[in-house]
């Protein structure tokens, strides 16, 4: 019985984890040699973009009213490898405080905070520049596959 409830919280945890309200900022990931960016369809501010990738590669910048790109290159050393970007900003919609705690600052709480909006994905690096992905690229037929033993 222990085990099945803690299966089930951890499960639980998983999936509240993953569940996020904000991956619906709307745009395409911009892609240069070793540059990453983002191009908006809509209006947002208080732009955040990160990138991690292998061997510990971290970098993040941040604006307030155009989306900021990031050189790899400008951070250090960077390996050929699977890369993670994700994007975050404000949009104009204001959602409500639920919880509306009095900070102590003059006007009282805060009644409403601006939405929060996401979008994230990957990209690759070989021979040090970032590939371009085709999505419609198929492995050859008679590519190798490794057989299990």
């Amino acid at each position: 019985m222990r085990f099945t409830s803690l299966g089930l919280a951890a499960c639980l945890a998983a999936s509240v984890s993953s569940t996020c309200l904000g991956q619906d900022l709307k745009g395409t990931p911009r892609f240069g040699d070793t540059q990453v960016g983002f191009a908006p369809s809509a209006t947002y501010t208080n732009f955040t973009l990160s990138v991690s990738g292998p061997n510990g590669f971290a970098a993040s910048v941040s604006a307030e009213r155009e989306v900021p790109t990031i050189d790899l290159r400008r951070f250090g050393g960077f390996d050929d490898g699977m890369y993670n970007f994700e994007v975050t900003a404000s949009a104009d919609e204001k959602l409500p405080v639920r919880t509306a705690l009095d900070n102590g600052r003059d006007g009282g709480p805060t009644a409403s905070v601006r939405k929060s909006v996401s979008a994230s994905g990957v990209f690759h690096v070989a021979g040090g520049t970032i590939t371009k992905f085709d999505p419609a690229a198929r492995e050859p037929e008679n590519a190798k596959r490794l057989e299990r033993k």
